[in-house]
């Protein structure tokens, strides 16, 4: 009996053991990118990673804008050549001792290590890496310094990665861990972002589901909100996933922040080990464990599978939202066509711009549009036509809200496509003929007959 209780420990993620990594790097102080005490933190790290039962452990010195950092590198080595990376990061914010951000996904980081060095066998190879630099923005040097500087030293095997999943922020009691597939801009083609694709975002659900630690999508409170949202607005948090994604690879982070419950102490001195919790962890960790498992096994796909939306713990594709939009088209199309003439050219017109819309934005037009188009055409009253401005007046408060925040710092829309949208809707709203009840006609009194 207690060998089997310690086989089951010793296959699960440790909060305690992952605590004490945190407290041991948030011990150090503030240590940033470049800092000597950051130099402490990349050493801790390697050691860590060799005591939980990896042999491959190197440190990787790297140099960026001037400045000098460590990754630290674990191989779990498998037959073939592709592999995944699994990563966190041990650098701070200048001013944090960063026991939060990311003392626990490095503490994670290492727990995940221990348990999968004792898997005997594996698909895939794993990389188990704690990248320097990921706070390279707040002290002016760009943005994930360490995980560019691992991708550019892949050079040829990069065609190998499968996937990036990284572990942000966590260990806090009141957090639930989301995933965080966010928008970011795609530096290939001007305007365009890149996000994390439907397929891998399908793995990190079922996987972690699998492992009996389901991990959800952005905010537990504003889920489907949330994915239009990053999808509209320029968010300016992000992970190291984002080197990933903007070098062509699928990539995904994970965090216990989220909108609705943000980690108070966030790259402040007071980011201190006494904040964290070791269940919290934990949560994180067994969630984390079951991506990475999935992760190992999953047919690969492509690195550009952006337009998705996620619910009820599924993944629609692209397929099904163009599908669910020109769907959405129906009733006001039937009652303009019924109408015909002028009415008929202003439906055609909403096709159009519907159209354009969801082909280069599902998500966002869906969340928009979608309640309009299918309401107003059969039923036109002060309850419907609020109901049907709901979304849209959610989305701007979000927005707004986040920007308030310091979190957005504009729209991916261009401002053409803001000026479409603005019409579709406007179409949706006034009827012009195409839709909505019509109005009960009075009848004229009886005249009376003279005898």
């Amino acid at each position: 009996m207690v060998t089997l209780v310690g086989l089951l420990l010793a296959a699960s993620v440790s909060g305690e053991a992952a605590l004490g990594h945190a407290s041991a790097l948030a011990a150090l102080g503030p240590h940033p990118w470049g800092s000597p005490r950051n130099q402490a933190a990349a050493d801790y790290v390697a050691t860590q990673l060799r005591a939980a039962g990896i042999d491959a452990v190197e440190l990787a010195p790297f140099e960026r804008h001037g400045v000098q950092g460590t990754n630290v590198i674990a191989t779990l080595r498998a037959p073939g050549e592709e592999f995944i990376v699994v990563g966190a990061h041990h650098d701070t914010a200048p001013d944090a001792p960063g026991a939060y951000d990311d003392g626990g996904g490095v503490g994670i980081l290492i727990e995940l290590a221990r348990v999968l060095a004792q898997d005997a066998q594996r698909p895939r190879t794993i990389v188990f890496v704690s990248f320097d630099g990921e706070e390279a923005e707040s002290t002016g040097k760009g943005t994930t310094a360490g995980s560019r500087a691992y991708i550019e030293r892949l050079g040829p095997r990069a065609r190998s990665l499968v996937a990036a999943f990284a572990i942000e922020m966590c260990g806090w009691k009141r957090g639930r861990p989301m995933l965080h597939p966010i928008a970011y801009a795609d530096p290939r083609v001007k305007g365009r972002s890149v996000i994390a694709p439907a397929w891998l975002v399908r793995a990190a659900l079922s996987g972690s589901r699998e492992a009996g630690a389901p991990i959800g999508i952005g905010d537990p409170l504003l889920s489907w909100l949330y994915q239009p949202a990053v999808r509209a607005f320029r968010v300016r948090l992000y992970g190291d996933d984002l080197s990933f994604l903007q070098e062509g690879h699928a990539a995904l982070f994970a965090s216990d922040s989220s909108f609705s419950f943000f980690y108070p102490d966030y790259h402040k001195p007071s980011d201190t080990a006494d904040k964290l919790d070791a269940a919290a962890l934990a949560r994180m960790g067994e969630g984390a464990l079951g991506i990475v498992r999935a992760l190992v096994r999953v047919p690969r796909g492509p690195a550009q599978e952006p337009h998705w939306f996620a619910a009820f713990g599924e993944v629609v594709p692209l397929t099904w939202l163009l599908t669910l939009g020109g769907v959405s088209l129906l009733p006001g199309l039937l009652r303009a066509m019924s109408a015909g003439g002028a009415a008929l050219g202003a439906g055609l017109v909403q096709v159009l711009l519907v159209g354009l819309l969801l082909w280069r934005h599902p998500v966002p037009t869906l969340w928009i549009l979608l309640v309009p188009l299918l309401l107003l055409p059969l039923w036109r009253t002060r309850l419907t036509l609020f109901v049907a401005i709901l979304p849209l007046i959610a989305l701007v408060a979000l927005g707004a809200a986040a920007w308030w925040r310091g979190s957005v710092n504009g729209v991916w829309l261009a401002p053409w496509e803001v000026a479409v949208t603005i019409v579709a809707l406007g179409l949706a709203f006034l009827g012009l003929g195409v839709g909505g009840r019509e109005p009960r006609r009075l009848k004229a009194p009886r005249k009376r007959r003279r005898h």
